[in-house]
């Protein structure tokens, strides 16, 4: 762990680099899906990005602005009660992280359920929410707690849930494009043309036709590759602020175990847990939002 803090802080800065880059490219590539459009549609490029682009750029405002609501509300959370001993101490320890983190103290939030889990969520660390479940706050102990209360707060800390926020809205936005488009094309065909101009615009739709069906498909394995690199690098994060490895390396063993065969709830806020609740999660895939649990096990006992 010696080395860690410098390691970790050289990642952190080109974590949020990335985050630049990772945003820019998913905003370009949303421009590249409404250019498609115009042309499966045979309307006018220029047209098609002044109507197609505000409706996208809107439509990501609106995901953004109303995320947080979103999220707490499909988890059923609650305010966290600091008259309760349980709830107090969660409270104590969102307040040590962030003291360690150096960010603003998030509000906590408990989710009713007997499953242990956690997830943080919020525009900016001055906004951001920490909500753990009871399951965590009866089964885990003060370490353990500490630990993915130190993850939580390295995902605000990293910004990753801007990122992540801002990639699904991209990724729903481009998926509304390209049914939008493919419905439009069943029903009333592309521009049509004669002779050769004809024969290039065939060719110029069937590019546009191929694009416009892999861009969704591209764009939610690009955001869930981010989604796995950014929870190692929580791990690590949240390791190094509670200086015990061992600590989250022993939550995740007891999340693990605890993983409901027919788990409830929103499917919206799964990603957003330390651990995908769903069972198929667990398995090691280019679809999974996290990656395996006992692959971030060894990592943080390598540590």
């Amino acid at each position: 762990m010696e080395q860690q803090p410098r390691l970790l802080e050289d990642h952190i800065r080109k974590n949020k680099r990335d985050t630049v880059v990772i945003c820019m490219f998913m905003v370009i590539l949303l421009f590249s899906v409404i250019f498609m459009v115009g042309l499966i549609l045979g309307a006018p490029p220029i047209l098609t990005m002044m109507i197609g682009l505000p409706i996208a750029l809107f439509y990501i405002f609106i995901t953004y602005s109303f995320s947080v609501q979103s999220v707490i509300s499909a988890a059923g959370a609650r305010p966290a009660n600091p008259q309760n001993r349980e709830e107090k101490i969660l409270i104590y320890k969102v307040e040590e992280m962030a003291l360690a983190a150096g960010l603003p103290t998030p509000k906590v939030y408990v989710q009713d359920t007997h499953h242990i889990n956690a997830f943080a969520t919020g525009h900016k660390p001055g906004d951001s929410i920490i909500c753990a479940t009871t399951g965590a706050l009866q089964q885990l102990n003060t370490a353990e707690l500490e630990g993915v209360v130190g993850h939580e707060m390295s995902h605000i800390r990293n910004r990753d849930i801007l990122v992540m926020t801002v990639t699904v809205g991209v990724v729903g936005a481009i998926a509304l494009l390209a049914e939008i488009a493919l419905r439009m094309l069943l029903w009333g065909g592309a521009g049509r043309g004669g002779g050769k101009k004809g024969e290039g615009n065939i060719i110029i739709v069937v590019v546009a036709l191929v694009f416009i069906i892999l861009a969704p498909i591209f764009s939610r394995l690009t955001y869930l590759a981010i989604s796995r690199k950014r929870e190692y690098l929580a791990d690590a994060d949240g390791a190094y602020l509670t200086r015990n490895p061992e600590g989250l390396a022993k939550a995740l063993e007891k999340i693990k175990a605890d993983f409901p065969d027919d788990p409830k709830g929103s499917k919206t806020v799964a990603p957003l847990y330390i651990a995908n609740p769903f069972k198929r999660a667990l398995r090691e895939s280019i679809w999974s939002t996290h990656p395996p649990i006992d692959e971030r096990i060894r990592r943080l006992r390598s540590m």
